[in-house]
């Protein structure tokens, strides 16, 4: 065992503050972390959680989550906490016992959900872990939504940072954990909370209220406040002044009347000036934007100018950088790599959004920023002279519609009464230190802080919608429930967009799977206006297995992906999504998979064949290992229900259209192949293997918690048995039909895993009707809504 200093010295290089310790060494968990920026909140929870893992006592290791799940409200937040989380991995040498894994869009390359007993750090957005925990995981195969939605509700740790900044997301942080206990969990699963200006009552929503009342909180000792390095940074030092905006005629012009556009275009020309007038040399200038369309007008003006170079090319121009969410992976990795690189000579100037607003470890000199919430603008301070080091730090602070009344779209994306009350605080203070902004909140009256921290719920999910999310079969039309007003507010909801080299529709058969280097994200908003510009779209078909065209501005839904053929542009290395820009865009490579669709058995194609007894072996096998490794969350009825799932999960590929479609299989239609080197189309549309499989229980009357296991293992047969448009309608109309099975439908004996005997069995869907059966026997549905 390691005592907890020496352990976070070695992971960080640093003595660990007192709250760090308290947080790592206690008995049981806080609820709350409330630190301002810079506190390293980051590395009190990572550090801290992988001690209690691996060298806290009994009971605190007992009380630690095998995993934990750090969800945080911007992408660029999750890759520089990736890159904290693997060199910390690596400095006290446990790379190998904990999994680390970055949940994005697109497929997961390490196969990190393989491994339920081990020890895992999974770091993702609000967008990819909420909907993930909601059972309809963006940006991945709807058939792997199952398996995400488990691991992320059961024995996790899930850590919310930068909370101001999730909207409707985080009362679903706090419903989650209230029905995670409603509704009981193995191994147990707790939520932590983290900001710099965190309110309690933000978790008080209808199911977690009562709980929002006993949350423990952790906040700043004394005892922090007077070590030397947390005592310079509270009172780092940060001139704050307006930046007037004037309206002024140009030199020889006589003033006129001006369309807006013009006085945008001036005004943001003024802007440009002032960054290139207090920009220092050698040091960091950050210019932060509400808007990313405001950001990129920004640095298109910027770069008009002689004095500022976006190539790096002269050597007395600054580096000029833009950052924001709507770049693609590699592009927006080089961009944050040069963000946090030594500063050049010239110095640098960076015109970003929110998405250095919290959590990025950088410290500008001079600091512009657009007027925003107040939680906003602390978290934006806290990007200037960030361990007080500068004496000579500023921070300026505008309101590019000054002089106009503020409407919702002047404040976008936040709320006009919001930025207008921030702006009266603003008014009144002439430095922004962590110790000077405390001071001045301490000072206000108990209704001026509750109006600088306005909170609303928005959409709240129920117990009644996880319920109905647990099935994640479309409904009659095709549709999936929506669950965007859970994760995001208002209109920031975003897609998924990839560009390939194909300009017609017969290549698109071909076109595989996007990796995530090549996914955008792109605001709905946006990809709307660029599909109403007549700009063409394809949605990969799960069921027809084909992208099909994307005609219906209206049906474009969050977290979708959708593949743009190159030549309709929409992106640009320099600026990212633009729905106006017209050149053809430079691709990036893909993978080798076609998406996963309803009759896809990619798992069933191995180099070499494998009889079902051989793969069943292997499986018990595997899961022996898992169960090894949570033994003491298992009681002896759940090993024999998962044991008994594992042994018959495959007996349906017995049936002879699972036989047929194997390529090269000699014995045709019988046979008892599970795996081979090619298999080839179905001959009944839809066929699922795994109904076969369940019917086959049902008949020889294993328990329903098996039954249901096997039928759901590839995620595509779950709380409902019905046929799909797709399917080949049997000759004789009046039997019954679902997923490629039809009444009567033989099954031969086989042997399955551990030497176990399958008897023949010919099958029947009647469970497939509501109601009871002629026997009395409840429908599939019945049982599955009882489990």
């Amino acid at each position: 065992m390691i005592a907890f200093k020496e352990f976070f010295e070695r992971a960080t290089g640093l003595q660990p503050f007192p709250y760090q310790e308290k947080f790592a060494t206690d008995d049981t968990l806080d609820d709350i972390i409330t630190a301002p920026t810079g506190a390293g909140k980051t590395a009190a929870v990572m550090v801290g959680w992988l001690w209690r893992r691996f060298h806290g006592n009994s009971e605190i290791k007992n009380s630690t989550p095998i995993r934990l799940t750090y969800c945080l409200p911007m992408r660029v937040l999750v890759e520089q906490s990736l890159r904290c989380a693997a060199e910390w991995l690596t400095k006290v040498d446990l790379v190998d016992q904990v999994g680390l894994t970055q949940l994005m869009g697109g497929e997961d390359a390490n196969e990190w959900y393989l491994h339920p007993e081990k020890p895992a750090i999974i770091i993702g957005t609000q967008d990819m872990l909420l909907s993930r925990a909601m059972n309809r995981g963006y940006g991945m195969s709807r058939y792997r939504w199952p398996i995400d939605f488990a691991l992320l509700n059961n024995d996790t740790l899930w850590v919310l940072d930068e909370v101001q900044l999730m909207g409707s997301g985080l009362a679903t942080t706090a419903q989650l954990q209230a029905f995670r206990t409603k509704f009981r969990t193995m191994g147990g699963c707790k939520s932590v909370w983290m900001s710099a200006t965190f309110q309690k009552k933000w978790l008080a929503t209808v199911d977690f209220k009562s709980a929002s009342h006993n949350l423990q909180e952790l906040q700043l000792s004394e005892s922090d406040k007077s070590t030397p390095t947390f005592e310079k940074r509270l009172t780092a030092r940060k001139s704050l002044a307006r930046l007037q905006i004037v309206d002024q005629p140009k030199a020889g012009k006589k003033s006129s009347k001006k369309s807006a556009e013009e006085e945008e275009s001036e005004k943001f020309e003024e802007i440009a000036k002032k960054v290139q007038e207090f920009h220092q040399l050698g040091s960091l200038t950050l210019v932060i934007m509400n808007t990313v369309d405001r950001a990129k007008k920004l640095y298109k003006m910027l770069t008009k100018d002689t004095s500022v170079d976006s190539g790096n090319t002269a050597q007395n121009k600054p580096e000029l950088l833009l950052i924001h969410s709507r770049f693609r992976p590699p592009e927006r990795a080089a961009k944050i790599k040069k963000l946090l690189a030594p500063i050049p000579e010239q110095g640098r100037v960076v015109v970003t959004t929110q998405v250095v607003e919290a959590g990025v470890d950088v410290s500008a000199t001079v600091l512009f920023t657009d007027a925003a919430p107040w939680a906003s603008l602390v978290q934006r301070f806290g990007r200037c002279n960030r361990k007080g080091e500068d004496l000579e730090a500023k921070v300026f602070w505008m309101d590019i519609f000054q002089g106009q009344k503020k409407t919702q779209e002047s404040a976008a994306p936040y709320d006009e009464e919001d930025v207008r009350i921030a702006i009266e605080q603003l008014r009144k203070l002439t430095d922004v230190s962590p110790q000077s902004l405390e001071n001045h909140i301490a000072g206000l009256t108990q209704e001026e802080r509750e109006a600088l921290f306005p909170h609303s719920t928005g959409h709240v999910i129920r117990s009644k919608d996880i319920i109905e999310l647990f099935d994640t079969t479309p409904d009659i039309a095709g549709n999936d429930i929506d669950i965007s007003r859970f994760i995001r507010e208002g209109n920031e909801f975003d897609v998924q967009v990839f560009w390939r080299e194909t300009d017609k529709e017969h290549q698109l058969e071909e076109e595989k799977a996007p990796s995530r280097e090549e996914l955008c994200s792109v605001p709905i908003s946006g990809f709307r206006e660029f599909l109403k510009s007549g700009k063409r779209a394809y949605l990969w078909d799960f069921l027809e297995k084909r992208w099909k065209l994307q005609t219906k501005q209206a049906e474009v839904f969050p977290g979708r992906i959708y593949l743009v053929p190159a030549a309709e542009g929409g992106y640009s290395s320099e600026l990212g999504w633009d729905e106006s820009f017209s050149d053809k865009v430079k691709t990036i490579g893909f993978s080798t998979e076609l998406p996963d669709s309803n009759d896809a058995d990619k798992f069933a194609v191995k180099p070499d064949r494998e009889t079902i007894s051989e793969h069943t072996n292997k499986v018990i096998e595997q899961l022996d290992a898992i169960i090894r490794g949570i033994a003491g969350l298992l009681s002896s009825d759940d090993v024999e229900t998962l044991r008994m799932a594992a042994i018959w999960h495959d007996r349906g590929k017995a049936h002879e259209v699972f036989q047929e479609a194997i390529k090269g299989n000699p014995t045709g239609a019988s046979g008892d192949w599970a795996k081979a080197p090619e298999i080839g189309r179905y001959k009944r549309p839809g066929f699922r293997h795994e109904l076969a499989s369940a019917l086959a229980m049902l008949s020889a009357g294993i328990p329903d918690l098996s039954c249901y296991l096997a039928a759901a293992h590839h995620g595509k047969v779950r709380l409902s048995i019905r046929s799909l448009p797709i399917e080949k309608k049997p000759p004789h109309l009046d039997i019954r039909f679902a997923r490629g099975i039809w009444d009567d439908d033989h099954l031969p004996e086989v042997t399955l895993g551990s030497g176990e005997k399958a008897p023949g069995v010919t099958l029947s869907l009647e469970p497939m009707e509501l109601g009871l059966s002629d026997n009395g026997e409840p429908s599939w549905t019945e049982r599955m809504v009882r489990l």
